[in-house]
């Protein structure tokens, strides 16, 4: 569930940034909400490849429809935007302990992977996880997936432990 006055930062130019990718791009990112449902559901309609991390995006369209709503709806995320309005990333947070622990999750569009757009997002979900008082901030990760380890540790996240294939990784706020 998205924490007490979050609607009114999705509305407020407080948390609104244009980024610049080490490419040259540049993208708006904001607060996700509701209303980005039909932006979020063409990204992750159009993602590349489907189920690859915690098999997400889900493969299948129905429930990728459901994913996309349950995700607009229920947690704290920001979205990312190209210059023609389209969505090319998603980060968000989701609730282990409401308000003060959450599983990290982000999302580059193929088309804008390795330019170092989740390098911009990341702390800008950060920021507003501090907005709204959580403490620690969860993620798993690929172990193979060695750029998502290094933007993890570059962000300040810590190995706490691996877990199979993937490594278990968290940063204190």
């Amino acid at each position: 569930m998205q924490p007490a006055g979050y609607r009114e930062i999705c509305d407020s130019e407080r948390f609104r940034r244009v980024v610049e990718t080490k490419f040259g791009d540049r993208v708006a990112v904001r607060p996700a909400g509701p209303h980005d449902f039909a932006l979020l559901l063409a990204m992750f309609d159009d993602f590349e490849p489907k189920q690859a991390a915690q098999s997400l995006p889900p493969a299948d369209e129905e429930k990728r429809r459901t994913w996309v709503q349950d995700i607009t709806v229920n947690t704290l995320g920001i979205i990312a935007l190209d210059n023609l309005g389209r969505a090319v990333g998603h980060a968000c947070l989701i609730d282990i302990e409401p308000g003060r622990r959450a599983e990290l999750e982000i999302m580059v569009h193929q088309e804008l992977r390795n330019r170092g757009l989740g390098s911009c997002m990341i702390p800008f979900l950060l920021e507003l996880a501090r907005h709204f008082g959580y403490r620690r901030i969860w993620l798993a990760v690929d172990a193979r997936n060695a750029r998502a380890v290094h933007l993890y540790r570059k962000s300040g996240f810590r190995l706490i432990g691996p877990m199979d294939i993937e490594l278990e990784m968290e940063l204190e706020l």
